[in-house]
Parts: structure tokens; C-alpha cells; sequence
């Protein structure tokens, strides 16, 4: 009897111990060694451990590793030639040709499915009838922008479809800096099918200006003048992953002294030259204004012919392209989600591949 009393006497001392706080506690202390011993204040708060919060605090089941796209590890490398500068992609194709009179250059991809092209101005006869009088190849029979790139691409492309027309909201500023008279300044989001990129989407914008008519017993020898011809294109549902990369390549253009030189001399005055594509946040504004339902049809039907799902990083909000089956395998964590049918449309930054 006595002994089973100061056994129930113990274990009585042992559990106010326990309650008050007076117990060592193994921790993993990085400063005082791996398994570091240490004693817990009477006073030191205390935690109620929540199991409905654990998924929160559990890191993933395994590691995940990230192969990052191609649009977000860019090498950058300079180019040069007489007339300009430019920043490209490491491996992609730069040509130009032109003077300070005329100048175009592109840049594209090894493929030829993404890239960025740019002229200075071009010109249209303003009545169809005289295109051949005047030297031009082909005539203009909508005198608008749209018109000018519908008539640009029609013998290159199975289709050149605009989804979106915008005025860029730079406009006012355009007008104000020329003494010439805007007669239409567009931004287009367009889709097409052509033989290198197969279907494809782009950004296509210009400016175009009236000069007085000229007419000549009946006819008009006048012309439209068309300026800052800027188009940027890529696969079908891959623009929003590249436009950021084209952005770059278009803001990092710049002239040499030598073309500003000719710029004075042809154009016989002390005013420098402006790259047209200094700036091209006003005219991406025609895709961020797109309709977005048929991306979205567009990515999911992709994704699915791809076997691939698309995930949402939590911590670092972004977007990856993740295998099939991929958050099953994940199992119960809170990182990694589902995107929603609106995020199809804001492209992905890497993908997650099957071990």
C-alpha cells in the first residue's frame, strides 16, 4: 500500500512539472549544435498546436524542379551595323537594309516563328488607279492602317484576321510633335497562318499621315505616308510568353552617329532622328484589350493535346506548365494549385517535368 502511494505521489510531482514548463525540450539549433538541449522559462509563452493548420507549415512531399522557358533565360548579346544598334538574343538573326532615306530591320528566332520587325515609313499612292504610275507595287483600296497591313500580308498569309483595333493612347503627343496631319493611327491584334510560323498572333501598328492631293487633269499624284511600322509576332497562344523579350529588343534599338549624319544631310536639318520604337507600352495595348476567351479555348486545348496541366506557385506567383497528374502526385499541400480559366491567358514562366 505504502509503496503504490509514493508511486501515485511521483507521478503527481511529475505531471505539475510537466504543466508548469519546467521540462527539457530537444531542439535543432544551428548555433548550439544539432540535437542542443535547452530549458524552457516558467514564463515562455505557450502554443496550441492546430492539425487543421499543419498542411499550411508541411513543406511538399519531394523537391520540384523547374525547367525555366526560354522567353525567361534570354542571353543577351549586342549587335551593330552602320546604321544602328541593337540588343539580340544570343543565336538569333538579325537583317536590315535601307539608308537614312529608308531604313527596315527584323530580328527573328532560329525558327522564324518569333520575332519583330520595323520600317521607318512606306508609302501608298491615295488614289488605287495611279500605284503603278507612282512606282508603288500594289495598291491601297482602304486607306486606314488596317487596310495597309491587310494589303501587306494577303499574298504571304492563308489569313491576316484583326480581333482587336485600338488608338494608341499616345496619340495627342504624336499629333502635337508633326506638322503633317494624322490620318489614322492604329494598334492591331491579329491572328494568321502562314508557311514558317503556322498559325500565329501579332501586334501590328503604324501611323499614317494626309498629304494635300495633287491632281493633274483628273488625276491624283498625292500620296499617304505611313510611318512606324512596327510588327511583332509569334505562335498562336505564345505572344503573352515572348512580348516582354520583343519589347526589349524594340526599346534597344538605337541609331549610330554615322546614320544620324545622313538623317542631316538628306533631310538638310539639325534635328535628330527619333527610333520610332523607343516606346511600345501604347501599342501593347491592343493585346492586353484583346478578347481572351479564345486564348483561353486555345491554351486548354493545348494543354490537353500536350498531356500538360497548369499550376499556380503560391510563394512566387507564377505560372508553370507541370505534367499530368502532377498535383495528384503532390498530394495534400497548399503550395501548388489549380490556375483559373483566366490565368490561361497570362502565359507560364517554366515547366514541370515527370522524374
Amino acid at each position: 500500500m505504502l509503496k503504490k502511494l509514493l508511486a501515485f505521489s511521483l507521478a503527481a510531482v511529475i505531471g505539475i512539472w510537466a504543466l508548469s514548463g519546467c521540462v527539457s525540450v530537444s531542439v535543432n539549433d544551428p548555433t548550439v549544435g544539432e540535437d542542443a538541449t535547452a530549458s524552457v522559462a516558467d514564463d515562455a509563452p505557450s502554443e496550441v498546436y492546430d492539425s487543421t493548420n499543419a498542411a499550411e507549415t508541411i513543406a511538399p512531399a519531394r523537391e520540384v524542379s523547374v525547367r525555366p522557358a526560354e522567353w525567361t533565360s534570354v542571353q543577351w548579346q549586342p549587335y551593330s551595323c552602320a546604321y544602328f544598334t541593337l540588343y539580340v538574343p544570343a543565336g538569333w538573326q538579325v537583317n536590315w537594309d535601307g539608308n537614312a532615306h529608308k531604313l527596315w530591320w527584323t530580328v527573328t528566332n532560329p525558327e522564324g516563328d518569333v520575332g519583330i520587325y520595323n520600317l521607318d515609313h512606306d508609302y501608298a499612292a491615295k488614289d488605287p488607279a495611279m500605284t503603278q504610275t507612282l512606282g508603288f507595287n500594289k495598291p491601297l483600296n482602304d486607306a486606314s492602317v488596317q487596310g495597309y497591313f491587310e494589303m501587306l500580308y494577303e499574298d504571304t498569309t492563308d489569313h491576316f484576321t484583326v480581333q482587336n483595333s485600338i488608338t494608341p493612347e499616345n496619340y495627342s503627343v504624336l499629333q502635337s510633335s508633326t506638322n503633317k496631319k494624322i490620318w489614322d493611327y492604329k494598334s492591331l491584334y491579329a491572328t494568321f497562318k502562314d508557311s514558317t510560323v503556322g498559325e500565329g498572333e501579332g501586334i501590328y501598328s503604324a501611323v499614317m499621315f494626309d498629304h494635300d492631293d495633287i491632281v493633274i487633269r483628273g488625276a491624283n499624284y498625292a500620296n499617304w505616308e505611313i510611318d512606324a511600322i512596327l510588327t511583332q509576332w509569334a505562335p498562336l497562344g505564345q505572344f503573352v510568353n515572348w512580348k516582354n523579350v520583343l519589347a526589349q529588343i524594340a526599346q534597344s534599338f538605337a541609331y549610330t552617329d554615322y546614320y544620324v549624319q545622313e538623317w542631316h544631310s538628306w533631310l538638310n536639318t539639325s534635328v535628330n532622328p527619333s527610333p520610332s520604337t523607343s516606346d511600345t507600352d501604347p501599342v501593347m495595348q491592343a493585346f492586353e484589350e484583346r478578347s481572351k476567351s479564345d486564348t483561353i479555348i486555345q491554351e486548354k486545348r493545348s494543354d490537353m493535346i500536350g498531356e500538360y496541366e497548369r499550376v499556380y506557385d503560391n510563394e512566387t506567383g507564377d505560372i508553370y506548365r507541370a505534367y499530368n497528374g502532377f498535383l495528384d502526385d503532390m498530394g495534400d499541400q497548399k503550395r501548388y494549385s489549380p490556375i483559373t480559366d483566366n490565368q490561361y491567358a497570362d502565359g507560364y514562366v517554366g515547366w514541370i517535368d515527370k522524374d
